[in-house]
């Protein structure tokens, strides 16, 4: 006489409870791959300001410390930045929509940031042998993201 072995399967409610924890489960993680998707722009964003930051910096610092033309104003003698000839010039910079070259050619796909420079005399302290020190701080911004507010300083010194 033939044996029937018992046959074990799951049960509609084992189902049902499987298919509520598994849907519980890929909700927790669609919500965090939600969650880091949406925060990803930022590294892109602030590698993008850095780049614009050590541009406008760059720029400024390769030019003249004092004014080869004339004497030292202090206000925008220039009228364009591809006119500016010394670090002083660029406290003028003031690139509110968006970062520009510098023939004032607004760069493609960085219209968001907001770029201002300032330049100011400062002493580098004692034992440096300097006639004068020259402070430039690049400040850039984002429209869209509030709280991405970089700053990079450099110094452009006179050597006696």
């Amino acid at each position: 006489m033939p044996r029937y072995r018992r046959q074990r399967a799951f049960t509609l409610i084992e189902m049902i409870v499987l298919l509520v924890v598994i849907a519980i489960s890929v909700t927790a993680l669609f919500g965090v791959f939600m969650k880091s998707s949406a925060s990803s722009a930022d590294p892109l964003l602030r590698e993008q300001a850095v780049a614009i930051a050590q541009g406008y910096l760059e720029e400024a610092l390769l030019k003249a410390f004092q004014d080869p033309d004339q004497a030292e104003t202090g206000t925008c003698e220039e009228v364009t930045r591809s006119d500016y000839d010394d670090v002083p010039d660029y406290n003028c910079v003031n690139d509110i929509n968006g970062a520009r070259d510098m023939f004032g050619a607004t760069l493609a796909g960085l219209e968001a940031y907001n770029v201002t420079v300032t330049v100011s005399d400062v002493n580098l302290g004692a034992g440096v042998n300097l006639a004068a020190a020259r402070r430039v701080q690049v400040t850039v911004t984002h429209d869209a993201v509030g709280d991405l507010t970089l700053q990079l300083v450099g110094h452009r010194a006179l050597i006696n």
